[in-house]
């Protein structure tokens, strides 16, 4: 279950909770942690006029790609002195859809993910709806934190 790692992050505090319960776990036998960011493609799809105009050399999407990969880059030197084996991605897609995909695609053995994200609807619930449909979904293990 720990051999492969994907770790989902949107970064809200749910997913600093998760970070930091993977730091804890360090010493327990944890092969390797994927850490992804999913750029949402239907936020993403809102912008496509502004992704026309260029932002000093990149476009909109490149912009952000960069933006979360230096956020992933920082987690990812923290995660490591904890002693964690860590490797990063930024992915465009469904956050659902892509997060099995990907466990799928890199064999991952188990999924960690926050129990819900930013969307303030979801305050006072127990279970956003990508980690209800995850947990529900998943052919492999799947810790909600």
């Amino acid at each position: 279950m720990l051999r492969k790692i994907l770790f989902p992050t949107d970064f809200s505090e749910a997913s600093v909770r998760v970070k930091d319960k993977l730091k804890k776990m360090s010493d327990c036998g944890i092969g390797k942690v994927v850490m992804i960011h999913i750029m949402d493609e239907r936020k993403l799809a809102f912008s496509e006029y502004i992704d026309s105009f260029s932002f000093g050399s990149f476009k909109l999407e490149k912009t952000l790609k960069i933006k979360f990969q230096m956020k992933l880059d920082e987690w990812k030197i923290e995660m490591e002195k904890a002693g964690l084996k860590v490797t990063t991605d930024v992915v465009t897609g469904t956050p659902f859809t892509t997060i099995l995909d990907y466990a799928k695609e890199e064999k991952m053995t188990s999924i960690f993910l926050g129990h819900k994200g930013h969307d303030k609807k979801t305050e006072g619930i127990m279970l956003g709806s990508t980690a209800e449909k995850i947990a529900r979904k998943s052919d492999i293990t799947v810790v909600l934190i």
